[in-house]
């Protein structure tokens, strides 16, 4: 279904995002996930300059607060902007033009490009939440189900998300500097929930620092849903994944490929 209707998804990114996956899985240079690891990436980037002592430019600011223009949610931007997007991006363009032109920037300019332009944010590209309603609402759009039948669609539900985690498991994005970043499925983290990470990577210090950041998050209990081969890391930590293929097995569990 995500490979043969994702080019009539209705506009619906994450449908059309695990469907473009399915056709391209070895290294993704577009597309919803795409955008936010590499905004996620400028984040953490120029956010931890400092902490490897290097001194953010003006070009660093300037792509962190875009990044993170589009990272920021209503209510961060309203909190730490003290106005709504659209006066947000308008505020911060016209920061960055003023400085350029050594021209005076007003306070309330000022304010949004301090918090957005070195400053870590971070959110997934989606979530099983979101990922379910696209992918009923395409295919009821689309004539395959009748609005009338979306409840018979919530016994696919886990089997539809423990598909998109296998799918996305193993695969990268490409950054805007050509870096690939790993895509790993795993629970590593506190609410102990299945999700998939990208392996983010800097290399400007004498010992690679890692920063896996979650894309796609689910509320998936892996004692539930995972077959014991999975289950090996009692107490992942952060950096903890699965290192082998994955795919839903027989049994309906998701499982190593054997």
């Amino acid at each position: 279904m995500f490979l043969g209707q994702r080019d009539r998804a209705w506009n619906k990114s994450c449908f059309r995002e695990i469907g473009d996956f399915i056709a391209h899985r070895d290294k993704r240079e577009k597309g919803l996930v795409t955008q936010v690891g590499r905004d996620v990436f400028t984040s953490l980037e120029v956010w931890s300059l400092g902490l490897r002592g290097r001194t953010p430019s003006l070009d660093d600011i300037e792509r962190a607060a875009r990044a993170n223009l589009r990272l920021a949610s209503d209510e961060q931007l309203k909190t730490g902007c003290g106005c709504r997007r659209p006066a947000a991006r308008t505020r911060l363009e016209r920061a960055l033009d003023k400085i350029k032109q050594q021209a005076a920037v007003t306070d309330p300019e000022a304010r949004v490009l301090e918090f957005l332009g070195n400053r870590f944010i971070w959110k997934p590209a989606f979530t099983a939440n979101q990922l379910f309603d696209e992918f009923c609402y395409v295919l009821i759009q689309n004539g395959i189900v009748r609005d009338a039948e979306r409840p018979q669609l919530e016994g696919a539900r886990e089997f539809l998300i423990l598909h998109a985690l296998a799918v996305m498991h193993g695969s990268a994005i490409v950054l805007e500097s050509g870096q690939k970043a790993a895509l790993y499925a795993g629970f590593a983290n506190r609410q102990r929930r299945l999700e998939v990470k990208v392996q983010i990577a800097f290399h400007d210090l004498k010992v690679p620092v890692l920063a896996p950041i979650c894309l796609f998050y689910t509320e998936l209990d892996p004692q539930t849903h995972c077959a014991p081969n999975l289950l090996e890391l009692s107490e992942p930590v952060l950096v903890d994944h699965w290192n082998t293929p994955i795919e839903i097995g027989a049994n309906g569990l998701l499982s190593q490929i054997s």
